[in-house]
This record gives structure tokens, sequence and C-alpha cells, in this order.
């Protein structure tokens, strides 16, 4: 697949790549805004529920006030904030996963970009795609990201190109590809 005219990255993913795809997949994808309304009805729900339990069993009025207005806090609050709250969440299990071997590809990822295909090495493990395989391509401001089914999202970050410029090129070369 080598010749001159291939284009080449590389890269390690980083903590912060994998919070910025976490990030990506939460707010832009239909599987992720499906877990933020779910969210959100979790919260409203709750919030309902404590209000109707303390409405339902009388106890002093002022404690009954005050979880009113922390049934109200969780309620609007929770809907308002899911997505901050969920993103905060998966954070916190990006950390906690670091040191797993569940991480996929902790090794170096090489992309190499040719006239009909590109490939994908990461240890021994080696892809080759062609570019009328591509489902869709996204750009955000920390990576590329290469759909090539629902399941199956190739991440290219920010820090495996030259700069903006270089990972914009790339992002327009995948799109001409994928449309041609």
């Amino acid at each position: 697949m080598a010749n001159k005219n291939d284009k080449e990255i590389r890269f390690t993913l980083t903590d912060d790549d994998y919070k910025a795809f976490g990030k990506y997949r939460v707010l832009y994808t239909d599987s992720g805004r499906k877990i933020v309304r779910r969210q959100r009805i979790t919260y409203l729900v709750s919030g309902i529920l404590i209000a109707l339990l303390f409405t339902v069993f009388h106890v002093d009025p002022n404690f009954t006030r005050l979880v009113y207005v922390i049934a109200a806090v969780i309620g609007i609050g929770g809907c308002v904030f899911a997505d901050k709250i969920i993103l905060r969440q998966q954070d916190k299990v990006i950390e906690a996963d670091k040191n797993s071997a569940d991480r996929v590809h902790a090794d170096e990822n090489i992309v190499t970009f040719g006239d009909d295909s590109f490939e994908t090495r990461a240890g021994e493990d080696v892809q080759t795609f062609n570019y009328k395989d591509i489902k869709q391509v996204d750009m955000t401001e920390d990576s590329i990201y290469v759909w090539m089914n629902d399941t199956m999202i190739m991440p290219l970050p920010l820090h495996a190109f030259k700069g903006k410029k270089s990972m914009e090129d790339i992002y327009n070369f995948l799109t001409e590809k994928k449309e041609a």
C-alpha cells in the first residue's frame, strides 16, 4: 500500500483523547443523547417522587418545605446539568481505568492514507479500510472521528498532526474520498 503519495500519522491515545471521544459520543451521537435524555428523566422522576413521598406522609411542615426545595433542585438541576454529570462520571471511569488491560490499542497507532484505502496499525493489529466504507467523518476541536459503522469510530487526535491546518487537510481529504 505504501507509495510516495501516502500520508501517515502516528499517535498514542492519551487519557485526554479518551475523554474527548467520550464527550463527543455523549454530546453528538444518537446513543449519547439517548443516555442524557434518560438521565434527565431519572432526575425529574426522582424529584417528583421525593416531593410526593413527603406530601403523602406528613412530617414537620418546615422539614417538608425543605424537602420540596431539595426535590426541586434534584429534578430541575438534574435536568439542566445531566450532560455535565455524565461527562464527569465518564472522566472518573477513564481515570480509574488508566492502567487497565481493557484499553483499546495503548500501543502507538499508525494510520497510512493511500489513494484507495487507508491502513491502521496498532501493535500487531493491522486493518485496511476502503474510503467508500466510511459512513461519516466529523471534526471537533480535539479530533477527527471516522465512522466505519455505528460501533466502530476511529479517533484521529489533534496531537497526531503538525497542527490544526494539517488536521483540517486530512479531514477534507477523508471527506472527499468518502464522497468520491
